[in-house]
Order: structure tokens, then C-alpha cells, then sequence
């Protein structure tokens, strides 16, 4: 696959740096896979943090129990 560089409109292949035309630099493509992996980690461990506070927060105490004289 091929693009086109900014500076003189030639095609230039994905894996040169240079325009083999005019010599200009060309802009390096981001790699999107790194990214999103790194974003994933990032969530799962504030939803970790998110779901143990409300866990540790919400316990329930048990009701005193009923004694024979209230019945």
C-alpha cells in the first residue's frame, strides 16, 4: 500500500521515512494496537479500584435478634 507525500503529491511506499522524490520527511504512523492495550490495562485497574471500595464500603449488619418477649 502506498500514500502520498504532503510536500510534492508523489507516491511513496508505507515503509519509507523519505520521500524518495523530494527528499522531505514523511510523518510516522501511529501504531493504535500499543495504545489501546495500554488504555485496557488502565480502565480494569480503576474499575478494580472502583468495585473494591464499594464492596468494602456496603457491608450490611446483621438485626439484633428478636427476643421471646417482643413476640
Amino acid at each position: 500500500m502506498s500514500s502520498e507525500c504532503k510536500a510534492c503529491g508523489a507516491q511513496v511506499t508505507d515503509e519509507a521515512t523519505t520521500c524518495p522524490s523530494c527528499g522531505a520527511a514523511l510523518a510516522a504512523k501511529m501504531k493504535l494496537l500499543p495504545l489501546a492495550a495500554f488504555m485496557l490495562i488502565v480502565i480494569l485497574i480503576i474499575q478494580s479500584y472502583i468495585t473494591k471500595d464499594e464492596a468494602g464500603s456496603a457491608t450490611v449488619e446483621p438485626a439484633a435478634p428478636a427476643s421471646s418477649a417482643e413476640q
